[in-house]
């Protein structure tokens, strides 16, 4: 096995099975990786409450709404394995430079496709555009999911779950500074539709900015770049449970505004962004907390805390719905919708969702079959990061299209269904020994890294 010769902007490490000690300088670098990654998941969430109306009037459709919004999950998936070879080759610092970069440059001349011409050429554009937006939220997330590890030690999950709890803000936080920078800017008439994207590029390109000038050295990134089929099988397990997770959150996207508008429920668009908030919210807390209890049961009943996690998701979807069994046009049986129902399921919805996503990423660098520590956090980082991406752009897409054949309130109901068959595959795998996190794949997690005195 040949090993690259270490670069002096980074620090070496070494496995070590003793007490974890944290690297000097840990709080300055993940505060900057959380401020980066919060900024990229910004400029997923910002153009949700003006773009589609201003879109439309430059002419386009639905159909290319979609698109637009769903291709910068799936740029982040597709571009993941690049962003990987690419930190092996130059380290996670410039790759968290230039990812800020990338992604305020995107969302700076996003703003300014305002002035293309109708049709085809503002599509255009703002298809590239996401595209890169997409890429450089690859890079952000790689580079901070795989300096976890080397950063927290046995400690990840609760790490994950403030990294997550960022993302979540920035998800209830997007949707108001968007529509509160539209307004400033003087609508659709003025400058609404520049000044949000405009103010976002800048402030991503000022913590680009502060990551050159800030970051110390940080942990040397694998002398290869790790395969990413070196997992065992046992990395299926919560690796799909992700993928399902992702795809019942994104399912929100084209489908929650339709609902609420329904009657009993009557609500205007505004509310939308308080549902939003209420789910986004709850999984902000959560992720925190269920990051701790991880770190605490040391990831061995990881799988126990995502099958609750799919309990709540599908319990949530069954009355948010509410529940309706329809089968070739004749109704079986429907849970009266009401308000009470929904709300009390909206949080519960949040919640789950950060019980089935925090969890995954000790999974699978305790399932990851690497030489090193480094290759495993890489490598887990990567596939992180492309389970979730895959999750959310199959998420939109399957709720247009299943709201369109069967309608909002079936399309809930059998996503509840399909999270209660996950809980009850989780149940039955949490209690087959060689199918959870043994103590060989622990005694790898603990084998931390540590600074070189």
């Amino acid at each position: 096995h040949r090993s690259k010769p270490q670069s002096p902007s980074c620090v070496a490490m070494v496995s070590s099975g003793d007490d974890f000690t944290p690297p000097e300088h840990r709080d300055r670098i993940f505060a900057l990786i959380v401020a980066g990654t919060f900024c990229g998941q910004l400029g997923l969430s910002i153009l949700t409450p003006f773009f589609p109306a201003e879109a439309k009037s430059k002419l386009a459709k639905d159909s290319t709404l979609g698109w637009i919004f769903s291709i910068f999950e799936l740029a982040t998936m597709v571009c993941t394995p690049w962003a990987s070879r690419l930190l092996v080759r130059y380290g996670s610092k410039p790759i968290l430079v230039v990812g800020n970069f990338l992604g305020g440059l995107a969302n700076v001349l996003n703003g300014f496709c305002w002035y293309a011409s109708d049709g085809p050429v503002f599509i255009t554009s703002c298809l590239l555009l996401r595209v890169v937006a997409g890429m450089a939220f690859s890079f952000q997330s790689t580079a901070g999911y795989s300096l976890l590890t080397p950063l927290f030690g046995p400690g990840v999950s609760a790490a994950a779950g403030t990294l997550e709890g960022a993302n979540g803000l920035a998800l209830i936080l997007g949707p108001i500074l968007g529509s509160t920078l539209f307004t400033l800017g003087g609508g659709a008439a003025h400058y609404g539709y520049v000044l949000p994207f405009l103010i976002l590029g800048l402030a991503e390109g000022l913590f680009s900015l502060l990551n050159l000038l800030m970051l110390p050295k940080l942990p040397c990134p694998p002398s290869n770049t790790p395969s990413m089929l070196s997992f065992s099988g046992k990395a299926l397990i919560p690796g799909f449970s992700c993928v399902v997770m992702g795809i019942s959150l994104g399912l929100l996207s084209p489908t929650l505004q339709p609902l609420l508008a329904m009657p009993p429920l009557n609500y205007d668009v505004q509310m939308v962004g308080f549902a939003f908030a209420a789910i986004c919210g709850v999984y902000a807390v959560v992720a925190v907390l269920v990051g701790k209890v991880d770190d605490y049961f040391e990831g061995r009943h990881a799988l126990v805390l995502m099958a609750a996690g799919a309990l709540m998701v599908g319990w949530s979807f069954l009355f948010m719905g509410p529940l309706r069994l329809d089968v070739e046009g004749h109704v079986l049986w429907q849970l009266p919708p009401s308000r009470a129902l929904f709300w009390t399921s909206t949080p519960l919805l949040g919640a789950g969702v950060a019980f089935g996503f925090i969890p995954v990423y000790k999974q699978l660098i305790g399932h990851a079959k690497h030489e090193s520590s480094e290759e495993r956090d890489l490598a887990a980082s990567a596939a992180f990061t492309m389970a979730v991406a895959l999750g959310a752009f199959l998420g939109p897409t399957l709720g247009g299209l299943l709201s369109e054949l069967i309608g909002v309130r079936s399309t809930y109901t059998y996503a509840g269904l399909m999270q209660l068959v996950l809980f009850i595959f989780l149940a039955i795998v949490a209690f087959i020994p060689g199918l959870r996190l043994g103590a060989r794949d622990q005694r790898l997690l603990e084998a931390d890294a540590e600074p070189v005195a």
